[in-house]
C-alpha cells in the first residue's frame, strides 16, 4: 500500500519506519525538503536530524506535504496540532478526498511553557475539526495518547496497553485496527464516532502531564474490563 505521512517529527518517523518495514511504500512529507535535509543538529527533543534518520530508513522517501498527500492511499497526520489545518492546506485538500486519514495530533498550547494547555472543547475536538475540514475523507483518531516507541512496539513488561480509536467509518477503523494488531496490539478499543476524539485528546493530557511531571514517557493506558 502507498502511505503518505504529513510531518517529519518523531511520530511521523516512527510510523514511517514501521510501515516501510511492513512492506508498504512510504513517502513522508515536510514543508520544505531542502530545509529539512539541510538541518544538521538534533531537534528540540534530542532526535537526530532527518538526514541522519533517513540513512537508516532509505526506503522511506521524502517529499513535500502535497507530494505525500497525493501519493498516499492512506494518509497519516503527524504534525503539531496547532498547525495541522495549515499543513492540510499546503498538502492540498483535494489530495485527501475519499481517503482514510489517521489523525495522531493533539490540541496543545505551548505559549506558556510546559506542560502545555489544552485547547479542545466538548464537541469541537481537533479530530472533529479535521473531519469537518475534510468532509470527503474518512478520519480516524488514533495514536495520540501513547509514546512513539510504544505505537509500534506495544509489548510492555508491565502489561499490554489498549489501543484507542474513534471515527465515523467502521471500515476505516477496521483497516487501522488490522495494521496495529499485526504490531502486537492485542486490545483495540473502539470508542465510537469522531465526537469521541475529544475524550481521546483529553486522555492524552493525562499522559502528557504525567510525562512532564515525572520526566517519564513510557506510560500507557489499559482499560480493565470484566
Amino acid at each position: 500500500m502507498k502511505i503518505g505521512i504529513i510531518g517529519t517529527g518523531i511520530v511521523g518517523r516512527t510510523l514511517a519506519a514501521k510501515l516501510s518495514l511492513d512492506g508498504n511504500d512510504v513517502l513522508i512529507g515536510t514543508r520544505n525538503v531542502n530545509e529539512t535535509m539541510a538541518k544538521g543538529e538534533p531537534d528540540g527533543m534530542g532526535n537526530p536530524p532527518f538526514k541522519e534518520w533517513q540513512k537508516q530508513n532509505q526506503k522511506v522517501k521524502l517529499g513535500t506535504f502535497a507530494e505525500a498527500a497525493k501519493f498516499g492511499e492512506l494518509i497519516l497526520l503527524a504534525t503539531f496540532g496547532d498547525v495541522t489545518k495549515n499543513a492540510i492546506d499546503l498538502a492540498g485538500k483535494e489530495n485527501f478526498k475519499n481517503k482514510v486519514v489517521v489523525d495522531t495530533t493533539n490540541p496543545l498550547d505551548f505559549s506558556k511553557g510546559v506542560p502545555p494547555g489544552f485547547t479542545a472543547t466538548l464537541g469541537n475536538s481537533l479530530g472533529e475539526q479535521i473531519q469537518n475540514y475534510l468532509p470527503d475523507s474518512k478520519v480516524v483518531k488514533a495514536f495520540n495518547s501513547i509514546g512513539a516507541h510504544i505505537m509500534v512496539n506495544p509489548k510492555r513488561e508491565e502489561g499490554d496497553p489498549d489501543f484507542f480509536i474513534a471515527g465515523n467509518y467502521d471500515a476505516a477503523k477496521k483497516q487501522i485496527s488490522e495494521i496495529v494488531t499485526k504490531w502486537g496490539w492485542e486490545s483495540v478499543t473502539d470508542l465510537g464516532d469522531i465526537s469521541q476524539a475529544f475524550w481521546l485528546e483529553a486522555l492524552a493530557m493525562i499522559w502528557i502531564n504525567y510525562g512532564f511531571k515525572y520526566n517519564s514517557w513510557s506510560q500507557a493506558f489499559k482499560l480493565l474490563k470484566k
